[in-house]
């Protein structure tokens, strides 16, 4: 069986008008047959390709179709394509096309390659191929679909209107609200060094069990006095931080407050305005009438009534000016009261979510520094702060080690008041008030296509910019990407899993589904 090893190459994607790109951009290599003459690629992606320029001619617009080819060791791989010009050079000469009108197989065909290159496996001839059989099974399928036609739109239509009905039923029933990042997550403690020195370990092995207070390890050291101090300087300092976004904290919560309530007043003005506006047009309608009688007796001439007129429009135009006005502070007070303000009534920046988030992580690394401090005076002796099992051991007895090294990761064990494990998920932020605490949800395990139901057990404001969780113990929770763009807000849950479900795997995607009633949908809409 023909393999081709994915080594080297990068990976790009196509931009769309916004600047995101629509598929990934890989550059395994492949040629493009058009009539007959083979094009080596730029790059290809799912949703077209790049030419090298100087290489075959055309015009922006000009559709044409080929074959998009693969060299393997055991032969060549192909699949039909229809193709669009996207970008050509000053000189006429073709850059980039995009493909339309692509066969699901064949596009399944692509997103495989595109799939094993991206995870680092090596591209088989037979798997690829077992595609390129099911593209042409399926258009011959297509054809013969096309020659009964009458059969295949009689079922159809059956089909479609039952499974409209369906979707009608599901959809005056439920609403789901699905997440957009999800993993499986584990509180994790990282044991470390506190000085230089020799590492003393007891008999410990991963996955054993230790007792909260149990000696972990010592370390042998001259340095205590300085890290001590060290410590006492950056406690120092963190506490100045907490002092200053205690400060930053007040302040932005009492500019949110002024700003809220200038856009009432603004919005209070507006309105009076408004409706001054209307009582103005209503009596000016009124002595259109007059004057529209008054033309028609000759008591009043054509160009008074015209002017009239032209006031009453321009009197409905600052109406709408009114109007739009009114719905951008609207919109303004919607933002503030789902806890995320605009910018204009936020104090350096920063809204006071993020500023409380950033005292919380304070709050919690002052903590940790106080315990480091109490574990100096105990000339390096480290106890296990939790009863918790070991995750993993990072240092070998007798090993020198300096400040910080990781020696122990731990986790606590499970207990009525806190659960081993969870699954943290980041859902839309428009949607946070449809989601509540104690809310049951589905979500599925990368591993495993069955079903499971959770139980929502925390919900709060997420920013990617700050990709750090802590649970309310201070332990960090592993799970979510760290690449999210910056500037994405989401509301992160915390899942309670299924007590069935004791085999999922520490960082291992999943899929939430939070499932709400259009009840519930109304009663948000309307405030009822």
């Amino acid at each position: 069986m023909g393999v081709a090893a994915i080594s080297t190459g990068s990976i790009h994607t196509f931009r769309s008008r916004s600047g995101a790109r629509k598929f990934p951009r890989i550059e395994f290599p492949a040629q493009v047959e058009i009539d007959g003459v083979m094009y080596p690629t730029n790059e290809w992606s799912v949703g077209g390709f790049s030419l090298h320029d100087n290489k075959y001619m055309g015009k922006k617009g000009d559709k044409g179709a080929g074959n998009l080819c693969f060299d393997l060791p055991v032969g060549r791989f192909s699949t039909p394509c229809q193709f669009e010009v996207m970008r050509v050079s000053e000189e006429g000469y073709v850059l980039g096309c995009q493909f339309y009108s692509l066969n699901s197989g064949h596009q399944k065909t692509l997103q495989s390659i595109v799939d094993t290159y991206l995870t680092g496996e090596t591209i088989s001839l037979e798997s690829v191929t077992s595609y390129g059989v099911k593209a042409q099974l399926h258009e011959e399928e297509v054809k013969r679909m096309q020659q009964n036609w009458w059969r295949f739109a009689t079922v159809a239509i059956v089909a479609l209107s039952l499974i409209t009905i369906a979707a009608l039923m599901i959809q005056s029933r439920v609403l789901s609200i699905e997440s957009q990042h999800a993993a499986v997550s584990q509180p994790v403690l990282t044991q470390k060094s506190y000085s230089n020195g020799v590492l003393r370990l007891g008999d410990f092995k991963p996955g054993q069990l230790v007792e909260k207070g149990q000696l972990l390890f010592s370390i042998y050291t001259e340095e205590g006095t300085d890290l001590l101090a060290k410590d006492k300087q950056e406690l120092s300092n963190i506490n100045s931080e907490i002092l200053y976004y205690q400060t930053l904290l007040r302040q932005s919560k009492e500019a949110v407050a002024r700003y809220n309530s200038r856009l009432f007043q603004e919005l209070k003005y507006i309105s009076e305005k408004r409706s001054l506006l209307e009582d103005e047009m209503a009596a000016r309608e009124s002595i259109l009438r007059l004057y529209i009688k008054g033309v028609r007796s000759g008591s009043v001439d054509v160009v008074s009534r015209e002017l009239e007129r032209v006031e009453i429009f321009e009197i409905k135009r600052d109406i709408l000016t009114l109007d739009t006005h009114i719905e951008g502070i609207e919109n303004q007070l919607d933002q503030i009261l789902l806890g995320v303000p605009p910018r204009e009534a936020q104090v350096d920046m920063k809204s006071p979510f993020e500023v409380e988030s950033k005292l919380d992580i304070l709050v919690k690394r002052k903590d940790k520094i106080l315990e480091e401090i109490e574990r100096l005076k105990t000339r390096g002796l480290a106890y296990a702060p939790c009863k918790c099992y070991i995750v993993a051991i990072n240092a070998s007895d007798g090993q020198v080690v300096q400040t910080g090294t990781s020696v122990f990761e731990l986790s606590p064990i499970s207990s009525s008041e806190r659960t081993e494990r969870s699954i943290l998920a980041l859902m839309p932020l428009e949607r946070a008030a449809l989601l509540k605490i104690g809310m049951p949800v589905e979500y599925r395990l990368a591993s495993n296509d069955e079903k499971l139901i959770g139980t929502i057990e925390k919900i709060q404001f997420y920013s990617a910019s700050n990709s750090d969780i802590y649970n309310e113990e201070g332990e960090s929770l592993s799970g979510l990407p760290k690449t999210l763009p910056r500037l994405n807000q989401y509301t992160l849950i915390k899942v309670t899993p299924s007590t069935e479900d004791a085999d999922s795997v520490v960082n291992e995607p999943a899929k939430v589904i939070a499932t709400v009633k259009w009840k519930d949908v109304f009663i948000h809409w309307f405030n009822l």
